[in-house]
């Protein structure tokens, strides 16, 4: 399965508001589903080795960064929903989604998390509107789950 398939099958779910889709073949299972109203995740699994491996027990997910101190404890936090490479900029070239002072809200894309060559755009949750206060990242850094991103007041 080629990146413009998948591109297809993703413009596809975003069109008929579809939350989950998994195709299967012989050697590829593809599963993608939304992992929340504002980002679309790809998960790839290749069939497993012949032998077998034991896996190594399974961490717990990160508790959300808190915030920064010298922070107002009423900003709200844009976290990210997976883990990857935040980009601040659709492009190397482009200026930054938004900046101290953009108003926000559920709508605007903020920042792109690439993750598995998957450029997912980065909403703030629901509920959450106002202007970013604080960018909590840099261009290019890599999060985990429950980074904070941005503090909107």
């Amino acid at each position: 399965m080629d990146i413009k398939t998948l591109k297809e099958i993703t413009k596809l779910m975003k069109d008929n508001d579809l939350v989950e889709v998994e195709i299967e073949s012989d050697q590829l299972k593809v599963r993608l589903k939304k992992a929340c109203a504002a980002v679309t995740q790809v998960v790839a699994a290749l069939p497993a080795a012949p032998a077998a491996v034991a896996a190594p027990a399974a961490a717990a997910a990160p508790a959300a960064a808190p915030a920064p101190a010298g922070d107002d404890p009423s900003w709200k936090k844009v976290i990210s929903p997976i883990p990857g490479t935040a980009y601040l900029k659709p492009n190397p070239d482009a200026q930054n989604f938004v900046g101290v002072g953009t108003q926000v809200d559920e709508n605007k894309v903020v920042c792109l998390v690439e993750a598995m060559k998957v450029f997912n755009e980065i909403k703030p949750e629901a509920g959450i509107r106002g202007q970013i206060k604080k960018v909590c990242v840099t261009d290019g850094q890599p999060v985990e789950y429950g980074t904070v991103l941005f503090l909107v007041g």
